[in-house]
């Protein structure tokens, strides 16, 4: 190497470092005296876990140092709460802040009620009268309670999960109503729906809500009867006054006379019209229950809180035993007839034109039999309930044709018994007063019942 090529290297070599070292103490920042702090927090809660610079930085509100001025991505985390991705621009102020909104994961909640006006109270805060109606609701664990000042309260649990409808129904249970039977004279039996109560008058007693047939009877007098609609948590009083008389307990008395039994232009079994006279007799005023029949044929079943619902499935058989073992017998075709028609010659008990809802037949479209004296505001004339609708009733008469009827028919004779009423699986037309069916003595078809009848004291 040449001495004179050496001597420039040193040269240039000089010169760079001279350069470096005036770059170093020059009037410009370094990198590292551009380096900030800056505190990330979240809204409307705290605790997000925070990643940043591909590192966990903790959880909110965190204050992370030695922050290059730039553009970042901040990566948020939190229970019950969506994902945030949120960009920041950090600038060469020393001291930043940045506050991140976080959005939470809901779900839907509704609650009706029955009745519609009781509180909801969610987590021990109100949400005001049912019906709630998609209540957005963070996800989690929930507890809420259903209040209303006559029903007993109601309380349930739930989870919510993303997006999910949260759909809730309740019924209230109502809570018992007080129901005060006194009665002239007093010390009178009691019945509710024509079920026997172990209190006499005056009593006080204690009852669901509902619809009640209230009767009282004392010996020597007639039942009387009252229908009451019960309300929650309602005190209500009936005073029931009783007429002298010597009227078997659950019973009327049809007086005895004249009456036209039959019709010209209905069926042919109907038929003729004709005056015919009964003596007087007492009938059921309402049809055999399930309760008293039970009492005579221990093996009749039927499901709970039925009691009061009329005895079906019975045979002519078991109708005619069960009369007898209570001191009472079946009644004639005519005696029911009269009983459902009186001297009026009336098509139904209640007049001449069938009215749904006056008794239990298809066009009422319930289906299934009703307690006995649900349709108490339509009795017959010498009230009686049910006599059209509900159940069959079985009479005593075999099925033969009416003096003057010529017709020629296999059915009659000696070989079937007659039912009368109708029934809930019959229509209109067989629930007619003169409408009749037959059926043999050993027969116990679903729908079949039967009342009892007695002959009058003298």
């Amino acid at each position: 190497m040449k001495p004179g090529t050496r001597r420039g290297e040193i040269f240039v070599w000089g010169m760079l470092m001279t350069l470096l070292l005036l770059a170093g103490c020059g009037g410009g920042k370094s990198k590292t005296d551009a380096l900030v702090t800056i505190t990330i927090d979240t809204e409307p809660v705290e605790g997000a876990s925070v990643l940043m610079l591909g590192v966990d930085q903790g959880f909110t509100p965190v204050t992370i140092h030695d922050v290059p001025p730039g553009d970042y991505e901040v990566i948020l985390r939190l229970d019950k709460y969506r994902r945030a991705i949120e960009p920041i621009q950090v600038t060469d102020e020393s001291d930043q802040h940045f506050t991140i909104e976080m959005e939470p994961i809901l779900g839907y909640l509704s609650i009706t009620t029955q009745p519609g006006d009781a509180e909801v109270i969610l987590n021990g805060e109100s949400l005001g009268k049912a019906p709630v109606v998609k209540h957005a609701l963070q996800v989690g664990e929930y507890d809420y309670e259903v209040v209303h000042p006559d029903y007993y309260p109601l309380q349930n649990s739930f989870t919510m999960e993303d997006n999910f409808k949260m759909e809730f129904t309740h019924e209230l249970r109502p809570l018992e109503s007080e129901l005060i039977v006194t009665s002239r004279p007093s010390s009178s039996s009691i019945w509710l729906n024509n079920i026997p109560q172990a209190q006499k008058t005056p009593a006080k007693l204690v009852l669901r809500p509902g619809r009640y047939l209230v009767s009282v009877h004392s010996e020597g007098y007639v039942q009387t009867d009252e229908l009451v609609e019960l309300t929650a948590n309602e005190s209500h009083s009936v005073e029931m006054r009783m007429s002298p008389g010597k009227v078997p307990q659950g019973m009327t008395l049809v007086p005895g006379g004249e009456f036209t039994m039959g019709a010209d232009d209905s069926a042919p079994d109907e038929r003729p019209a004709r005056k015919i006279t009964v003596k007087p007799f007492y009938l059921d005023r309402f049809e055999v229950t399930n309760l008293a029949f039970k009492q005579v044929f221990s093996d009749h079943k039927y499901l709970e809180g039925q009691d009061n619902l009329p005895a079906q499935g019975i045979s002519w058989t078991q109708a005619v035993k069960y009369c007898e073992s209570v001191g009472k017998r079946l009644p004639t075709e005519a005696e029911w007839e009269k009983a459902a028609r009186g001297t009026e010659g009336r098509v139904y008990p209640w007049g001449e034109v069938f009215v749904p809802g006056y008794a239990n037949t298809t066009e009422t479209a319930i289906g299934v039999p009703t307690r006995v004296g649900n349709f108490f505001e339509t009795p017959s004339v010498y009230g009686c309930m049910d006599l059209s609708g509900n159940v069959y009733e079985w009479v005593f008469d075999w099925y033969e044709a009416y003096p003057g009827n010529t017709d020629v028919t296999k059915e009659y004779g000696q070989i079937y018994r007659v039912l009368r009423g109708g029934s809930y699986r019959g229509d209109k037309f067989e629930a007619r007063a003169t409408a009749r069916h037959f059926d043999r003595v050993d027969s116990n078809r679903r729908d079949y019942g039967c009342r009892c009848a007695m002959d009058a004291r003298e």
